[in-house]
């Protein structure tokens, strides 16, 4: 069969590499800016999934585990006392992914595709993985994701501990990260408005601490993430939509790469709505879920969910899962003891969510 996948981003790269192994593939990538706008962490557990072996010049850091900070300064750290996620660099990340798919007999077509040449392609099964670019299937007149949180992130030098993630709840309906690398940290956040104020205001708030002693931004970037919608279609017989072109993002955090490429391990497959749904489909709907109660929620509210959560990391320490939230949430809610807070907590929590 042959097959063409439009995009050569790291969900087109894993579609067409599995692809690959049973089809003739050809990858199109479209000669423009290849700037990556990405946090750039990935769980450990994730990369096992997708069956990667990540080398060692696209790892900058490895992380054990998070530290939540309310909107008070509260913090609650939760250690996973073993390497649970890598910061990669993307770039290289990218590479390595194409260059695996190459390997792998996938023919790299330097050209833009328009509605047209759709049409014209000599294909069996096309698979758009164009990322957050809609105007295609827009051209095609097929579904593409309509919310979306915009991302904001710089590199600086902050004073950060290398072994933990920073997440502070201090954005509306987000939350801000820090995200050490080797010598740098990645400050970022996402927002429905202009990221680029509250991010300012971060830095500030850092600089006032002390945590950041230059000014210097060593790189900046910015972009989209959409939501994921679970009523999209992403199956047209012919053609099917993968990774951002179809949502398969965790609305709670922003990441996209391990859930998309899941769903890519499925483009082959003639049940592949069916299949990818099955596989990951509830785990994206309860990121959305969580993503909407906690966007939802006051401050007062949020910091009372961090001390609650405080109590029990000893749980997420243990079962946590940066891609499973079923295993998170099913973990906790199995304790007895958080169950009856969290139930005692609920009138709090309903007046924001009325």
């Amino acid at each position: 069969m042959n097959v063409s996948v439009i995009g050569a981003g790291p969900i087109g790269c894993i579609a067409a590499y599995n692809l690959s192994r049973h089809n003739d593939v050809s990858l199109f990538q479209e000669p423009i800016d290849r700037k990556v706008r990405c946090a750039g962490l990935i769980s450990k557990s994730g990369t096992g999934r997708l069956g990667l072996r990540l080398r060692k010049s696209i790892i900058k850091n490895k992380v054990r585990g998070a530290i939540l900070i309310s909107p008070y300064n509260e913090r609650v750290e939760i250690d996973g006392r073993e390497i649970k996620a890598y910061v990669i660099d993307r770039n290289e990340f990218d590479e390595f992914l194409l260059e695996r798919a190459i390997d792998n007999g996938v023919e790299l077509v330097e050209r833009r595709i328009s509605k047209n040449d759709i049409k014209n392609l000599n294909s069996d099964r096309i698979i758009i993985a164009t990322g957050t670019n809609y105007n295609l299937q827009k051209k095609l007149g097929i579904n593409s994701p309509r919310e979306f949180l915009v991302g904001a992130q710089y590199v600086m030098k902050v004073d950060c501990d290398d072994d933990f993630v920073e997440l502070h709840f201090n954005v509306p309906g987000f939350f801000s990260w820090i995200i050490p690398t080797d010598d740098y940290a990645r400050i970022g956040l996402c927002s429905k408005r202009n990221p680029t104020p509250y991010l300012e205001k971060f830095v500030r708030e850092l600089k006032r601490n002390g945590r950041i002693k230059s000014d210097r931004i060593i790189d900046r970037n910015f972009g989209i993430i959409p939501i994921y919608n679970p009523k999209i279609r992403t199956d047209y017989g012919k053609i099917l939509l993968v990774g951002d072109s179809a949502g398969h993002v965790k609305a709670s955090t922003g990441g996209g790469i391990i859930t998309g490429g899941i769903a890519a391990n499925f483009v082959g497959d003639i049940e592949y709505e069916y299949k990818w749904r099955k596989e990951i489909g509830r785990e994206l709907f309860l990121h959305l879920l969580i993503h909407r109660f906690l966007s939802r929620l006051s401050a007062k509210n949020i910091s009372r969910l961090l001390t609650l959560l405080g109590e029990y990391k000893h749980i997420l320490e243990k079962n946590g899962d940066m891609d499973i939230a079923s295993r998170n949430m099913t973990a906790l809610f199995k304790n007895p003891k958080f169950m009856v807070k969290f139930i005692l907590n609920l009138p709090f929590y309903a007046l924001d969510l009325l």
